[in-house]
């Protein structure tokens, strides 16, 4: 059930956000269609799925800024789902549900959802939280258009691409978005170490801190392995009590 409040058009006191492209999931069609009606009226993009199937074969060819993902859905459910898309991806992530009780919200918070909204969904609390979820998301993924490529000790990370490399081009591998997105982070604030909650906050974006690192661990594993499989001479190291730091020399092992 979906509540309306507004005739349409651009919410006022937000700045506009070109290209927000939204996936609405959702196995309700009724539900998808009015939601993805209110976000079109705002110039959204809006793909439509009935399944979290559905939308990990979208992921695998479109780029979207913000997921509105129900909890009940047919075969994977919404949590379930939202924990591979965290190990996937940056995306941000609107959970919505009727029938979510208080630890359901929690553990979906934990699991790096931005935000968790009850239905009847009002459609301009929708739209207003989906806007400024974009501009968050738009803001992160400044540095794409700033830099094409960082360099790693011998190797280079080239944004655009999504890729890890040699600087000879002999060898390269592919990054995840979450993987790059903690990478990025790590050169930037090279020598010093990034805090885990910086590093959580980079893959999940969530404002709310829970204290679940899991993630983090796992992609920074995951970021080590291809760094050896690149021969790369750059090396993660953690700092206890605080993170994990990037070394660009060979002094401290991967």
């Amino acid at each position: 059930m979906v509540h309306r409040r507004s005739s349409g058009g651009i919410m006022p006191g937000l700045c506009s956000v070109p290209e927000i492209k939204v996936a609405v999931v959702d196995d309700d069609a009724i539900t998808r269609f009015l939601l993805g009606s209110a976000l079109r009226e705002n110039q959204m993009t809006v793909f439509e799925c009935e399944s979290a199937e559905a939308l990990f074969t979208l992921l695998q060819h479109a780029r979207l800024d913000v997921i509105i993902l129900d909890l009940v859905l047919p075969q994977i459910n919404g949590l379930d789902a939202l924990s591979y898309l965290r190990e996937q991806s940056a995306v941000g992530v609107i959970m919505i549900s009727s029938r979510a009780n208080a630890e359901q919200r929690l553990f979906g918070l934990r699991e790096g959802a931005d935000d968790f909204i009850s239905k009847p969904v009002v459609t301009d609390e929708l739209v207003f939280k989906v806007k400024s979820l974009a501009l968050r998301v738009h803001h992160q993924q400044g540095y794409t258009s700033k830099q094409s490529s960082l360099a790693l000790a011998n190797c280079e990370l080239l944004i655009e691409e999504q890729i890890l490399a040699r600087m000879d081009r002999t060898a390269t591998c592919p990054l995840s978005e979450a993987e790059q997105r903690l990478l990025v982070l790590l050169v930037q604030q090279a020598p010093q170490a990034c805090s885990r909650k910086s590093l959580l906050h980079c893959v999940s974006r969530s404002e709310i801190s829970l204290g679940n690192d899991r993630s983090v661990d796992t992609l920074i594993s995951r970021i080590r392995n291809k760094l050896r499989m690149l021969d790369c001479t750059a090396s993660i190291s953690a700092v206890r009590g605080q993170g994990y730091r990037l070394q660009l020399d060979d002094s401290v092992p991967i």
